[in-house]
């Protein structure tokens, strides 16, 4: 049924799970307030430069018991300042008649040209579930400056809080430039636009300037002209992912490496083939090539001391617009307690923050401090429930674990599990207790890994190792719940001779689209022997299912798994 017997993170990441890697007790709270935010996000607000922004505001409500007691903070964004209203109607929400309003000042008249980040963190008292929550502000301050293709198309987003309207102009007359209002609606607080650049494919190479002016704004500092420079040229254009990178440590923590990809990789928006240069790091000894993996970044704060420290990641290509930096923010706090991420905990499948995961599922919690040792991997089976110095509580009950890090714990959902909102902690070993956060549990929330050919070889959407109509493929997931025997959670399933755990409910793989393509029962469900939380679901590839490129998921009678893709030939 492949696999050799191993532990989950050394036998299957080894074969196909390396992203899985690459990456006093609960009580539970009767008559707990619990923190909603309607928005976590404000902006791209875009401000002519020497010009000060619209005042924003992001509402909070309670969505459990008792009150709340809010308070805001800042990170080193100087020119964003934040406070708590009194409470009142709320005005962007139907979830709760009462909202606190967040009140978000932006002083931006003396920055410079340039796209600004700030973060406001809304705390609460220490009983308070799914707190703190963040709100990220983003400001786009002056001209629009861009690099584009002839016949492609560059978005810039901007945001509102009302309707406005556009007048476009270009210097040389072409319509390339306009506005764009992303979706409408009656109940809307907030309007997405897109600054759309748009030049022809008959388009000369050269630079073309033009501009937006808005109008019809209650709010004045919402009318606004902003000048949009096209650079058009048929040479490659690099574009940063990410395009900043904010992070956040406590004195103590490990150091943090990251390969050079993904940390930053260039894409390319324009013409002809990118090729990439070398990478430059710079800002201090805190940012520097791992000693180990040369080709590795190493974010090691080891003497800092809590504030802001600034560097780049640049990247020499040769692009139009090269060489790309990527700005670096690290800032250094003092060590405290483990902090959880609200939505912060997710399958570790997909990793779609509010998604449900199952009883049994394997599943990872998202925060800081939740370890300072460096990263551990459970060395064998049972997994232990105590791994590089913490402990998941879910429910106020142990969890399996099967590797710990300083941001990032990997963990089972116990199969016992009432299914409903869960709650969950983080306790370190010096006895430090993180806040709780939530996350849906539920019978099923199934997800595939991978898909495993006849021969034992995996088939991937390269093609390089199809199946045929005819043979049995494995497909490995978490995810599929229950299954008889019973296996107790982070304990190895059992293997032959023994009874296979098998899933309890009906399962249903399907080739092609979910609608009309070829649907078939398999012919094995539940655990993979001598994994803990691994599913497998060994079928017989019907001869009605489509050939090429195939779409595959499973599905239960009240949900169905993500979609992807093998070859069929």
């Amino acid at each position: 049924m492949g696999f050799q017997k191993g532990c989950l993170g050394v036998g299957l990441k080894t074969r196909f799970l390396s992203a899985f890697v690459l990456f006093s007790s609960l009580t539970l709270l009767d008559a707990a307030p619990m923190l909603r935010l309607v928005s976590s996000t404000v902006g791209p607000i875009p401000v002519p430069t020497g010009a000060s922004a619209p005042a924003q505001t992001v509402e909070a409500y309670n969505a459990g018991d008792g009150s709340l007691a809010l308070s805001v903070s800042v990170s080193s964004a100087t020119w964003l300042t934040a406070s708590v209203g009194s409470p009142r109607a709320c005005a962007s929400t139907t979830a709760a008649a009462t909202c606190l309003p967040l009140q978000l000042a932006l002083n931006t008249t003396g920055l410079a040209a340039g796209t600004y980040t700030g973060v406001v963190t809304v705390s609460a008292g220490s009983n308070t579930i799914d707190a703190p929550q963040t709100v990220t502000v983003t400001m786009r301050v002056g001209p629009v400056d861009v690099f584009a293709a002839p016949g492609a198309s560059r978005d810039i987003p901007v945001t509102t809080n009302h309707l406005v309207t556009a007048r476009n102009t270009t210097q040389d007359g072409n319509n390339w430039l306009s506005l764009v209002l992303d979706g409408t609606g009656s109940f809307r607080f907030v309007f997405p636009y897109r600054i759309h650049i748009a030049p022809t494919a008959d388009m000369s190479p050269g630079t073309y300037n033009g501009s937006v002016s808005t109008s019809g704004s209650s709010v004045a500092s919402e009318n606004v002209t902003i000048p949009v420079t096209m650079h058009l040229t048929t040479q490659p254009i690099a574009q940063a992912k990410p395009d900043q990178i904010n992070l956040r440590l406590a004195q103590g923590a490990p150091p943090l490496v990251y390969p050079f990809d993904p940390i930053v990789s260039l894409v390319n928006l324009g013409q002809g083939t990118l090729t990439t240069g070398n990478t430059t790091l710079s800002g201090g000894s805190w940012i520097k090539p791992d000693t180990a993996v040369p080709s590795f970044i190493s974010i090691d704060p080891t003497g800092l001391s809590p504030g802001d420290n600034t560097g780049s990641v640049t990247i020499a290509s040769n692009a139009a617009n090269s060489p790309t930096t990527v700005p670096v923010d690290l800032q250094i706090v003092a060590k405290g307690a483990p902090l959880l991420f609200y939505q912060g905990v997710l399958d570790n499948v997909t990793s779609i923050a509010g998604d449900a995961v199952s009883q049994g599922d394997v599943a990872i919690v998202k925060g800081e401090q939740l370890s300072f040792s460096p990263f551990t991997q459970a060395p064998s089976y049972p997994l232990p429930t105590q791994l590089g110095g913490a402990t998941i509580l879910v429910n106020g009950t142990p969890a399996p674990l099967y590797y710990s890090s300083y941001g990032q714990i990997a963990f089972q959902i116990p199969y016992d599990t009432s299914a409903g909102s869960a709650l969950v902690q983080v306790q370190r070993d010096d006895g430090q207790i993180s806040n709780t956060v939530t996350v849906s549990v539920v019978a099923h929330a199934p997800r595939l890994l991978a898909v495993q050919n006849q021969d034992f070889t995996f088939n991937l959407p390269d093609g390089s190792h199809p199946a045929t109509h005819g043979d049995t493929i494995v497909l490995y997931g978490f995810g599929f719940g229950p299954t008889s025997p019973a296996v107790a959670a982070g304990a190895p399933a059992p293997a032959p001779p023994d009874s296979l755990a098998q899933i309890t409910a009906p399962l249903t793989v399907n080739f092609g689209d979910s609608l009309f393509g070829a649907n078939t029962t398999p012919a094995f469900a539940g655990l993979t022997p001598s994994f803990a939380g691994v599913y497998q679901v060994n079928v017989v590839i019907p001869d009605n299912a489509p050939t090429g490129l195939v779409n595959l998921s499973v599905g239960f009678s009240e949900t169905r798994s993500n979609t992807i893709q093998i070859v069929i030939q």
